[in-house]
């Protein structure tokens, strides 16, 4: 008697497999980093993404810093 677990039916959602999903995986993170990409840029320019996120991440962190001297700050 084999004491190991095994599933008769593949786990799916619907028509979607896990060996569907392992083709597409390539194009599934390009497109998701891309997405990322997309949404650090337009969002960039809010102030509370800037601080919260942007600021945290080590390689573009830099380029978020302020270095205006205070008396050069108009408000």
């Amino acid at each position: 008697m084999n004491s190991s677990l095994r599933f008769k039916n593949p786990v799916r959602l619907g028509h979607i497999t896990p060996e569907k999903i392992r083709k597409f995986q390539p194009t599934l993170m390009f497109w998701g980093a891309g997405a990322a990409g997309a949404v650090g840029l337009f969002l960039s320019s809010i102030p509370i993404f800037k601080h919260d996120i942007l600021h945290k991440v080590p390689i573009i962190n830099l380029y978020f810093q302020d270095n205006t001297p205070d008396c050069d700050k108009p408000f």
